[in-house]
């Protein structure tokens, strides 16, 4: 079954993207191109897609830092990665996913293989528009359910919540005032339930991989801010 929607192809090799547009078209996707970095980021925007097929190896600016200023884009940095790449060793891909991917496919995978991927990506990603994406870090809003790439976060009610909020009010800042009031907060506003759910969920995102952190603003409330990762050649994650 055909899946119909938009796809970015990020691809600067003109007889790969020409392969690779006929094959999307064919599955029903209006496809929109990219050659480097800077494009890739400007014509997400201006596209809003509903996926991003991505070459890690571009000339003009690599594959990863465009990975990594897409995740950081507040309006669309939900929108799912499928990374090409020459490289299969788990490091790589171990640093790609920590970069924001959500599949990593090498270069030269079958065309049948490739739209399956996309199907499969679009198929778990049926819902993002309520999910909200920091980094490598997936909050479902409504829910506050968390996935540190593709592991699950194991979270109580009361981080949930806080979760919650700061996922809504990134990448701005959530007053105290706002967490204290929480609907799951049955204690006074002068108790330190707040600060020990920051704790608790800055201790559990760093023991599931880390990628995100939780600022305090002094005085006034808290931000999610992503990490900046970039994968080397070697495929060692670097941040920064």
């Amino acid at each position: 079954m055909q899946v119909p929607g938009t796809a970015l192809l990020v691809e600067d090799d003109p007889q790969v993207a020409a392969a690779l547009r006929s094959h999307l078209a064919r599955a029903g996707f209006t496809v929109h191109e990219a050659r480097s970095e800077r494009d890739a980021v400007r014509r997400v925007e201006e596209v809003a897609p509903d996926v991003v097929i991505l070459d890690l190896a571009l000339e003009n600016g690599g594959g990863t830092e465009a990975c990594r200023r897409i995740r950081e884009l507040p309006s669309v940095g939900d929108v799912p990665v499928l990374v090409l790449s020459a490289e299969s060793d788990v490091t790589t891909k171990l640093a790609l996913f920590e970069l924001g991917a959500d599949d990593v496919v090498a270069r030269t995978c079958d065309p049948t293989e490739l739209i399956a991927r996309v199907r499969a990506i679009l198929r778990r990603g049926a819902d993002r528009q309520t999910v909200r994406r920091i980094g490598p870090l997936r909050i479902a809003l409504a829910t506050g359910d968390a996935w540190l790439a593709e592991r699950q976060l194991e979270l109580t009610n009361g981080e949930r919540a806080v979760l919650i909020e700061l996922a809504r009010a990134y990448p701005g800042l959530t007053s105290r005032t706002v967490l204290d009031r929480r609907p799951d907060q049955e204690r006074d506003v002068s108790s330190n339930v707040t600060e020990v759910l920051v704790a608790r969920l800055r201790r559990k995102i760093a023991m599931a991989g880390g990628g995100v952190e939780i600022h305090a603003i002094r005085r006034s409330g808290y931000v999610l801010r992503p990490m900046t990762a970039v994968a080397d050649i070697s495929g060692s994650v670097h941040s920064r």
